[in-house]
């Protein structure tokens, strides 16, 4: 009887294992608010640092891109990574083709457009645009959107880059909060607020352009910008091990004054009996 309970227990957690693997990354769409977790910084390189686990604490789910959101059909499949620190929001979006550095896709951008508010009134575009996807040449473009036209910021805030590794190409973006940009060409992003976010793909130059213009595929999402939690910056072991054998050594002198000059006293005492 032992045997088949022990095969019926271990089946049992192989499922549980694999059913938890699977509900980690979700498909998510605009109906979804994403939470971002709060994490260390990731560096904007296009290159996600699997050994640092630098996007290891990101909400990561998977939401498709269609050419014609009430219709949708023929999605593009993309991983999309998201979460912020103290000071930015962070998103990261992968997806592959075949042949993905081909002329083809030699002009290929990934956006993202930010709404006010939850409605999708886009007002803020910020765009990854190669020139050569091959030669990772490529352009990070912060806008505004004026009566549908793109039109460049001023002041360029936050950064983005992408780089493609073999057919699957990776795009990174990190974008301020709690920023008040005066000149109203940024959404503001504040803490507690829900933003809605378009995820938008196209091959040809998305700027000087009209929105929608050389957009092909995109969806919407959610987000909801979380009150950073201060952490403490961490104290680098060696340092502490310095400062250990300093408070050691100042500590063993101190006693070893304060014993002498007792014996000093005692020895004073002596004298005057």
């Amino acid at each position: 009887m032992k045997r088949p309970i022990n095969k019926i227990f271990i089946f049992t957690i192989i499922f549980l294992i694999s059913f938890s693997s699977i509900t980690l990354i979700q498909n998510v769409n605009c109906s979804t608010t994403i939470i971002p977790p709060i994490g260390s910084t990731p560096k904007i390189d296009g290159v996600i640092d699997q050994q640092n686990n630098e996007w290891g604490s990101a909400n990561k789910s998977t939401l498709y891109l269609y050419q014609n959101l009430s219709s949708p059909e023929n999605p593009l499949p993309i991983d999309l990574w998201v979460m912020q620190d103290q000071t930015s929001l962070f998103i990261s979006i992968q997806f592959e083709f075949d042949h993905h550095g081909s002329s083809d896709y030699n002009k290929e951008f990934v956006g993202i457009l930010i709404s006010e508010d939850e409605l999708g009134d886009y007002s803020d575009a910020r765009f990854i645009q190669f020139s050569n996807i091959s030669a990772d040449n490529f352009q990070y473009l912060d806008c505004y959107i004026n009566n549908s036209v793109f039109t460049l910021d001023d002041v360029s805030n936050g950064e983005g880059a992408a780089k493609l590794d073999g057919n699957k190409i990776t795009y990174e973006f990190g974008t301020p909060i709690e920023i008040n940009d005066e000149s109203g060409q940024d959404v503001w992003l504040q803490t507690q607020f829900t933003y809605n976010f378009s995820i938008v793909y196209g091959t040809s130059a998305v700027y000087p352009g009209v929105y929608p213009g050389e957009i092909l595929l995109e969806n919407n999402i959610l987000i909801k910008i979380q009150f950073p939690i201060y952490k403490p910056p961490e104290i680098p072991i060696d340092k502490l091990i310095i400062n250990f054998i300093i408070f050691g050594i100042v500590s063993a002198f101190f006693i070893y004054y304060v014993f002498s000059i007792r014996k000093i006293k005692d020895k004073v005492k002596r004298l005057r009996s």
